[in-house]
């Protein structure tokens, strides 16, 4: 299974929800795609979820598609995978500056993420995507995870 997600904001990422047309029809999708309408292909498609389901989907996932958010990245690594990683882009106004592309670029740069800017090749970024790597509970927290945890309050699971 392929999860797909846009993150939690109300910003549309329409570039991307197009884009997965380009996989196979036999993929099955799971994608959360925001305030814009659901691929025809998907399998399951919700506008929005709460973060311990979309923690539980990337667990489940085969491969995990995401746009370059910080907190979509780090639960993708924390759940054993290398994400396919498309970053928003302030020309099409999905997001008010590049930073998400830099994040992308920087972390692929160090292979942890597969970082896609061209959506045509979705399909080879999607081949190219290893199997994730089983998690282990000696994997210590990075101080950005402990971070977005804490952030994110108590009544969120623990990414440990």
């Amino acid at each position: 299974m392929i999860f797909v997600t846009v993150g939690s904001t109300q910003i549309p990422f329409a570039r991307l929800i197009r884009a997965l047309d380009r996989l196979p029809d036999d993929a099955r999708l799971l994608v959360q795609h925001g305030p814009v309408p659901p691929p025809p292909g998907a399998t399951e498609a919700r506008d929005f979820m709460e973060f311990p389901e979309v923690v539980e989907r990337m667990q489940a996932a085969d491969v995990v598609i995401c746009h370059a958010g910080a907190g979509s990245i780090l639960c993708a690594l924390r759940a054993g995978h290398t994400p396919v990683v498309v970053p928003r882009l302030e020309r099409f106004r999905e997001t008010v500056d590049d930073h998400q592309l830099e994040l992308a670029r920087a972390l692929a740069a160090d292979g942890r993420v597969i970082a896609l800017e061209d959506l045509t090749r979705l399909p080879e970024a999607v081949t190219a995507a290893p199997p994730p790597r089983p998690r282990t509970h000696s994997e210590a927290l990075l101080p950005i995870q402990v971070a977005v945890r804490d952030a994110i309050g108590a009544g969120a699971p623990s990414l440990a």
